[in-house]
C-alpha cells in the first residue's frame, strides 16, 4: 500500500504562535510503524512549507490508496480546504485515496469533521493505523485504549526528517549549536490546570518512554545525525521525577555528554538534589509554566504551585546554571490589572533569563473554556470554536505590540478596567517616545542649549500627559 502522511498549513489569522517549525513527532511515530510493515510512506509538511500536492497530482501520480492527515484545531480552516480537495479527486473520479483523519482536533471537536472522511481516529493511533490499511477496521470513529507500552515504539524516521527544513536550534543553545534534535517521550497529565486541553485528547493517565529507551535514541542521534542537543517538548518532562532522576544517572554513567532542555514545573525544581543532578548531567535550560504571579490566579487556575514555590525553583536553577524561561499568562477571568502587576513584578525580581506573555484564548476541550461556554462571559468565538474575553485586542496590543487585527477577525467593543490601564501605560509610553525624539541631538548642542530643551521636554511631558491621560 502507499500511504501519504500530511499535515495542514498554518492558518494565516491565528491567536497562537505558529512560527516555530519543529518535526511532527506524532506523526513521525507513524510514519515508522507503516513503513516497518513493508508499506510504502509518503509525507508532506503543510505546516512547515505550505504546497500544492494536491493540485499537482500528487496523489494520483504516486496511486496513493490512503492519505493520512493530521489536524490540530488552529490550522483547521487549512486542513478543511485540503480535505475538499482531496474527496474533489474523488467526486471526479481521479483518485479512490481513502481519508484517514487524526490529530487534537479529532478529540475536542469531532463534529467537525466532514462526513466524507472515511476514518476518524482519537487519541494514540498506532494500534489502529496497520489496522484500517489492511482493511480491518469497520466503524468510521475509533479510539483504541491507551498504550501500556511506550518503548514499543519506533525511533522516530529521522532519515526523513532530518533532511526537511525544521528549526533545528533551540533557545540558550547559541546560533552554532545545532542540529538540536527534537523528543517527545510522555504522554498526557494527571493535573489540573484549568486551561489546559491535554486531558480530553490524552485523559489523565501518564505514560512514558523509559529512562534508557530515551537515552537510546539519544545515542542513535549523535550516532548517526551528529545530534549536538536535545530538546524535550512535551508538557512535563520531569513529571516522574524517579525517571528524571534514572535518565541523568544514565546519561552520566554511560559518559554521555549533550546540552539538553525540558518543559517542566515549578514544584518539580524546588528539590536541590534534583536539580543539581539535572545540572550534572547536561540540563542546559528549563522552560516553565509560570502562568502568574498572582497566588489568586494560580489557585483559580488550579495550577497547583505557590509563589514561593517558584521563587524556590528558579533560585536553585540560577545556584546550578540552568537558564529559565518562564511562560505567563495573561487576561484570564478575572485577572485583574493588579494580577498582572504582581506577575510582572515577580518576574522583574527573579529575573529569569526570558519570559514571555500570551493573552488567553479559549481552546476546545479544557474545563476553563467549557465554563466559559455555559456562562458566556465571553465577547466572541470564531469558526474554530476559539474564544476570546473583552478586551482582548488591547492586550494583544500591549503585551504583542501587533494589532489584534492580525490575530482574530472581529472588533471588539467591551474594555474593562485592566484594558484602561493598559491603555494608559502605552499612552505613556507614546508620550515618552515623542518627548525622547530630542535625546537624538542633545550629544551635539552647547550645553546651555541642551538644559534649556531638557526643560522643554518636561513641560511638553506634562501638557501631553493632561491631553491624553
Amino acid at each position: 500500500m502507499n500511504i501519504l502522511f500530511v499535515t495542514s498549513a498554518a492558518s494565516k489569522v491565528s491567536p497562537f504562535f505558529m512560527l516555530e517549525k519543529r518535526p511532527p513527532l506524532g506523526l513521525g511515530t507513524l510514519i515508522s510503524i507503516v513503513r516497518n510493515h513493508g508499506h510504502k510512506v509518503f509525507f508532506i509538511d503543510n505546516f512547515l512549507d505550505p504546497s500544492g500536492f494536491i493540485e499537482d497530482g500528487f496523489i494520483q501520480k504516486n496511486k496513493i490508496d490512503f492519505v493520512a492527515v493530521s489536524v490540530n484545531t488552529v490550522c483547521y480552516r487549512e486542513s478543511l480546504k485540503m480535505l475538499k480537495k482531496i474527496d474533489k479527486l474523488r467526486r471526479e473520479k481521479l483518485s479512490k485515496v481513502k481519508i484517514i483523519v487524526g490529530g487534537p482536533h479529532t478529540s475536542v471537536a469531532p463534529d467537525s469533521i466532514p462526513g466524507f472522511v472515511d476514518y476518524i481516529v482519537q487519541g494514540e493511533g498506532e494500534e489502529v493505523i496497520l489496522d484500517i490499511i489492511n482493511g480491518n477496521v469497520k466503524e468510521r470513529m475509533i479510539k483504541k485504549p491507551r498504550l501500556k507500552d511506550l518503548d514499543s515504539l519506533p525511533f522516530q524516521p529521522w532519515d526523513i526528517l532530518s533532511k526537511l527544513a525544521y528549526n533545528y536550534q533551540a533557545p540558550f543553545f547559541g546560533k552554532d549549536t545545532k542540529p538540536v534534535f527534537t523528543m517527545n517521550t510522555s504522554r498526557g497529565c494527571p493535573l489540573n490546570c484549568a486551561f489546559c486541553s491535554v486531558a480530553s485528547i490524552w485523559g489523565k493517565e501518564y505514560t512514558f518512554f523509559s529512562a534508557q529507551r530515551i537515552i537510546s535514541e539519544i545515542e542513535y542521534l549523535i550516532k548517526n545525525y551528529d545530534a549536538k542537543g536535545v530538546f524535550f517538548r512535551e508538557d512535563n518532562f520531569t513529571l516522574n521525577t524517579a525517571r528524571t532522576r534514572e535518565f541523568c544517572d544514565g546519561l552520566i554513567r554511560q559518559k554521555i555528554e549533550i546540552p539538553w532542555m525540558c518543559e517542566s514545573r515549578a514544584d518539580d525544581l524546588c528539590d536541590e538534589d534534583l536539580v543539581k543532578l539535572m545540572s550534572s548531567a547536561g540540563c542546559a535550560a528549563v522552560y516553565l509554566g509560570i502562568e502568574s504571579g498572582s497566588q489568586r490566579i494560580l489557585d483559580a487556575l488550579h495550577k497547583g504551585i505557590t509563589i514561593e514555590q517558584i521563587k524556590k525553583a528558579i533560585g536553585l536553577c540560577k545556584k546550578y546554571d540552568i537558564k529559565t524561561y518562564c511562560s505567563l499568562m495573561v487576561g484570564l477571568p478575572n485577572e485583574t490589572y493588579e494580577d498582572f502587576l504582581l506577575t510582572r513584578r515577580l518576574m522583574e525580581d527573579l529575573s529569569p533569563d526570558i519570559y514571555r506573555f500570551s493573552v488567553f484564548a479559549g481552546v476546545p476541550g479544557s474545563p476553563l473554556y467549557n465554563s466559559l461556554r455555559e456562562d458566556r462571559s465571553y465577547e466572541h468565538i470564531d469558526d474554530l470554536g476559539i474564544l476570546y474575553l473583552p478586551g482582548y485586542d488591547v492586550k494583544a496590543r500591549f503585551f504583542y505590540r501587533i494589532n489584534s487585527g492580525s490575530l482574530v477577525k472581529y472588533r471588539f467593543r467591551q474594555r474593562t478596567d485592566y484594558d484602561k490601564c493598559l491603555l494608559r501605560e502605552l499612552r505613556l509610553e507614546r508620550i515618552d517616545k515623542i518627548v525622547n525624539c530630542a535625546d537624538r541631538i542633545m550629544p551635539f548642542l552647547p550645553l546651555f542649549l541642551a538644559k534649556a530643551i531638557t526643560k522643554i521636554k518636561l513641560t511638553l511631558k506634562n501638557i501631553l500627559f493632561r491631553i491624553f491621560i
